[in-house]
């Protein structure tokens, strides 16, 4: 009898952690903006091709950018903006997988002219207090087509595990880009 006893109080504290971390992940999520950007006119967006001389590509492997561009465009679907190509979109949204090494992270900014330390000199937003960019994460960027820049960046700590089956995988990479632009500024 003690050990059905102790077996549930084993598993209730299981489930509480996972609880516990599941409920942490969704805070960890955050984004700043250019607050002179008028968001409330995006209606179009576009994503990037990949053989595109705009942006600096990264080693991931297709399957995983299929997951990801998939995951964005029913997010971005979902929340009313329609897929245009490049030359009629309000906005691309790109977006970078940051490997153990980030060494690709300061190029990838050059290349979206996203500069950190420009946030504070200029009006920038964010909903994030606790900004980190660290290897695992995921970042999305909108980049205003008329100046050529990021108005718009989210992370999120994705952490794609080789251990889990492609169901799973698929399932946190959906979920967490639409955590992300669901950061969205709407007016």
């Amino acid at each position: 009898m003690t050990y059905g006893i102790e077996r549930m109080k084993l598993f209730s504290l299981c489930l509480l952690l996972m609880l516990l971390s599941a409920c942490s992940a969704f805070k960890k999520a955050g984004a700043v903006y250019q607050t002179r950007f008028d968001f409330s006119q995006v209606k179009n967006y576009s994503l990037y091709q990949r053989n595109s001389d705009d942006i600096v590509l990264q080693s991931i492997s297709d399957v995983t950018r299929n997951r990801i561009e998939i995951a964005i465009e029913k997010s971005m679907d979902k929340q009313g903006f329609s897929y245009s190509e490049l030359d009629n979109a309000d906005v691309i949204v790109s977006y970078h997988l940051i490997s153990k090494t980030a060494k690709n992270l300061s190029q990838y900014n050059k290349t979206v002219r996203y500069c950190a330390y420009c946030l504070i000199a200029n009006t920038w937003q964010s909903d994030s207090k606790n900004w980190e960019v660290t290897a695992g994460n995921l970042i999305i960027d909108l980049f205003d087509v008329k100046t050529k820049r990021s108005v718009w960046r989210s992370v999120y700590p994705l952490d794609i595990d080789n251990q889990e089956n492609a169901q799973q995988t698929n399932n946190r990479i959906t979920l967490s880009i639409s955590l992300m632009l669901a950061l969205y500024p709407y007016p």
